[in-house]
């Protein structure tokens, strides 16, 4: 039972009383990426906004692009390196003039992917993956941000795993509220078995789905992927034992879990993170802005399907 997983992280113990977790690396961003497209000249501010509309992006990417250049900027993070920083477009702030029809686009493919379940690490992405569930349709998972070590009498919920913080925080634990995983599961898989009463072996299916509010490495996709999964299945091991001990069925019962999609408005393209979950996952990530090179002076971005290197407003 259950599905294929993609290539597992280093798995260690968090000292006695604790269970294992899986521990993921997120390498920093030590120099400016893709040096050869940042040779050239920044593009007049007059240019910009001509240079989008000319773009091959979709309206909601463009609309997505102009609000990052308006409120973005570049600089270095503290445990990640060189980034961007987008707060007040994504995090701080709801800004419907630059999100509305990239929420939309993000939700339609989710529901093009038949997702049954989406999962966001940590709080500042939440927001938009709040924003993308309730468009779609489509329940989501908050994977909450904690301090390694206050696992509690409980001990860490299944899927949880540590992963270092890109702000410089240090290492965290990410991990999911066991009581909605089950009421949300329970709410998937339940009209699945009922509709297979008369089913000598019924199957039960979970179709998961991660997002974030930017793909950097890939490195937390990968993590949230492989958490998905075990959560899943553990949810679904639950729900069985208590059908079985309300019902009385004693059919086999098979289940798989897969994590068919991921959607972001960022992804660095520069660091190969579609090739990544491509080859882990099977698929590549539906994203807004497709970052090719990054400058922090003057700030400056290279983006996919767009002309030249674009300054933010407030540099």
């Amino acid at each position: 039972m259950g599905s294929r997983q993609a290539d597992r992280a280093t798995i260690e113990s968090t000292g006695a009383g604790t269970p294992v977790l899986r521990r993921y690396e997120r390498p920093r961003e030590e120099v400016e990426s893709s040096p050869e497209l940042l040779l050239g000249a920044v593009l007049p501010a007059a240019e910009v906004e001509p240079t989008i509309n000319a773009s091959t992006l979709s309206a909601g990417s463009r609309a997505l692009l102009r609000g990052l250049l308006r409120v973005g900027t570049t600089r270095q993070f503290a445990g990640g390196g060189v980034g961007l920083e987008y707060g007040s477009l994504l995090k701080t702030a709801a800004r419907p003039e630059y999100l509305v029809a990239h929420v939309a686009e993000a939700a339609d493919h989710l529901r093009q992917r038949r997702v049954d379940l989406l999962l966001v690490p940590g709080m500042s992405g939440y927001p938009v993956g709040a924003m993308y569930a309730v468009v779609a349709g489509i329940p989501a998972l908050l994977l909450k941000k904690g301090k390694l070590g206050d696992a509690g009498v409980g001990g860490y919920p299944t899927g949880a795993f540590v992963i270092p913080s890109y702000p410089g925080e240090g290492d965290v634990v990410m991990s999911a509220d066991p009581a909605a995983v089950a009421d949300i599961v329970a709410g998937v898989v339940g009209p699945q078995l009922a509709a297979q009463a008369e089913a000598a072996e019924p199957r039960l299916t979970l179709r998961a789905a991660g997002a974030d509010d930017i793909i950097d490495k890939a490195t937390m996709s990968h993590a949230v992927g492989e958490s998905a999964v075990a959560i899943g299945e553990a949810a679904i091991a639950e729900f069985v034992e208590r059908h079985r001990a309300a019902s009385g069925d004693r059919r086999s019962i098979r289940w798989e879990v897969e994590v068919v999609a991921w959607v972001t408005p960022l992804i660095k393209g520069y660091n190969r993170p579609h090739e990544i979950l491509r080859r882990r996952f099977g698929f590549e990530p539906f994203a807004g802005v497709n970052v090719t090179a990054v400058r922090l002076d003057p700030p400056a971005i290279a983006v996919e399907g767009v002309s030249g290197l674009l300054a933010f407003s407030g540099a």
